[in-house]
């Protein structure tokens, strides 16, 4: 049984996936297995993945018929698969420094109790093929710490409460491992979200076990036209998957300051705009909000309402932004 099992999801990544699929293969910790999954792409990828099929890291490739249309579906495939301790969820567009793994493997050794282990990452302009920054420098100028300069280890409701229940402060998939006993449970309950299933996922897994961070950018995420973040979204999708993610964090006794949750929640990610949504849309949300949670959504649309009367509180006291950075509220 490898300690490792990496999932290397792929849905049109041709021009990345011989960089991606090299950086797992050439990782220092080799006690690994890889599964390779294409979410039905048409840019020539399953020609690449077949040059890979021999590879004896290589365990299984699954290419879809048809897409799936939600990473999860591949997630969860991946890891009905895997025969590891610990799963790697590599995206396809993104690569991996060869040290990856085996930092990951030294915190497994020093830490028995956590669920969850991510490092920094750089992030790459996929245009210019230059490094912007890591993703650590903007966590810190967001919450006003040095929190993601040096390594740590701790319990999972207190990272809950110091950040991950304000923004996901995992930088993506691709810079975490997780305990395959817990990821796979979690994916058998997981709602249908579509963009915000790997906050979901570190929260509950935080709910249960410690996390570990390491502060090397042993991850690059590379930031192009195709990222899935990228695309244009769903107002109502993204919206309605906020406040299941809120009502999961309401109703958790360990999770603190919920007054100051639900006023964030409301200005950052529930509210809408006036002039770029227009009311038609506002109303839709709010019955989206009252058939999920009537209790909730009531205190939610009183912090809807106050974001707009005293916009200038809000903006100061709960706007999730770096200093420097424009605001996008309207």
């Amino acid at each position: 049984m490898p300690v490792f099992s990496v999932l290397i999801t792929i849905y049109n990544h041709a021009s990345f996936l011989k960089e991606r699929i090299d950086s797992v293969l050439q990782q220092d910790f080799q006690d690994f297995e890889l599964i390779i999954l294409d979410n039905h792409s048409t840019d020539g990828s399953a020609t690449i993945i077949e040059q890979y099929r021999i590879h004896p890291k290589v365990a299984h490739i699954v290419i879809n018929e048809q897409n799936s249309g939600r990473p999860l579906t591949q997630w969860q495939k991946g890891v009905d698969l895997a025969e590891g301790t610990w799963v790697w969820i590599a995206e396809g567009d993104d690569f991996a420094d060869p040290g990856f793994l085996s930092a990951c493997k030294k915190s497994i050794e020093n830490n028995s109790s956590f669920g969850l282990w991510y490092c920094d990452s750089n992030i790459l302009n996929a245009e210019t093929n230059t490094i912007t920054r890591r993703f650590s420098q903007r966590r810190n100028g967001i919450f006003k710490t040095s929190k993601w300069d040096t390594a740590y280890c701790q319990d999972g409701v207190k990272e809950i409460n110091e950040c991950l229940k304000y923004d996901c402060t995992v930088n993506n998939m691709s810079a975490a491992v997780f305990k395959k006993d817990i990821i796979a449970s979690l994916l058998n309950t997981l709602p249908p979200y579509i963009y915000y299933a790997d906050w979901w996922i570190c929260l509950q897994v935080c709910l249960q076990a410690d996390i570990c961070y390491h502060p090397e950018p042993l991850s690059t995420y590379r930031l192009h036209t195709q990222n899935f973040s990228s695309v244009e979204t769903s107002l109502f999708q993204t919206k309605g998957e906020y406040f299941e993610i809120l009502k999961l964090l309401y109703y958790q006794d360990k999770v603190t300051d919920k007054k100051r949750l639900i006023n964030h929640f409301a200005y950052n990610y529930l509210s809408y705009s006036f002039f770029k949504d227009g009311m038609g849309k506002g109303s839709v949300l709010l019955k989206k909000y009252f058939a999920s949670d009537r209790k909730l959504a009531a205190i939610v649309f009183n912090g809807i309402v106050g974001s707009r009367i005293f916009p200038s509180f809000y903006k100061k006291n709960y706007e999730l932004k770096e200093p420097g950075e424009k605001s996008v509220k309207l």
